[in-house]
């Protein structure tokens, strides 16, 4: 694979829109400015169990081996949960049923749970391919195996 150009960092704010019935998109949050490029985002419509109760919206951004989450709320403001290491760049941001989940190629996969409020890595095979269903995740690996989590 050949190297990537080397491009100047763009700082972008994750941002949450929503179609308006009579007037398209309506920009419904905006995070604070952050001081890294955004690489990975990911939005979660209902979280049950979550943050601010059942109703929660959750968006997480990305950058290298940094995860920052944040609840929103139905009049359009937010909340940061936290901010997680992964240890090792992201590669894929997702959520699967309530449980936010960042993924590298070198085997290493972080879990942010709504219901628990907790972060936790886990080491596995080096992760080529995954792909979620409801709450159910499979894990396409390296080594011709696939987990079923």
């Amino acid at each position: 694979r050949p190297p990537r150009a080397h491009r100047p960092p763009r700082r972008l704010l994750p941002l949450a829109p929503r179609v308006k019935e009579t007037s398209g998109w309506q920009q419904v949050f905006s995070s604070p400015r952050l001081d890294w490029a955004i690489e990975r985002v990911a939005l979660n419509a209902k979280v049950l169990g979550g943050a601010l109760g059942d109703h929660d919206k959750m968006v997480a951004a990305a950058s290298s081996s940094e995860i920052i989450l944040w609840a929103l709320r139905a009049d359009g403001s937010g909340s940061e949960i936290g901010v997680f290491h992964l240890g090792v760049p992201v590669e894929a941001l997702f959520f699967v049923g309530n449980q936010l989940i960042a993924t590298s190629h070198t085997g290493k996969i972080g879990v942010w749970n709504a219901v628990t409020k907790h972060w936790q890595i886990q080491d596995v095979v080096p992760i080529n391919s995954y792909d979620a269903a409801g709450t159910f995740l499979l894990l396409g690996c390296n080594n011709g195996s696939i987990y079923y989590v």
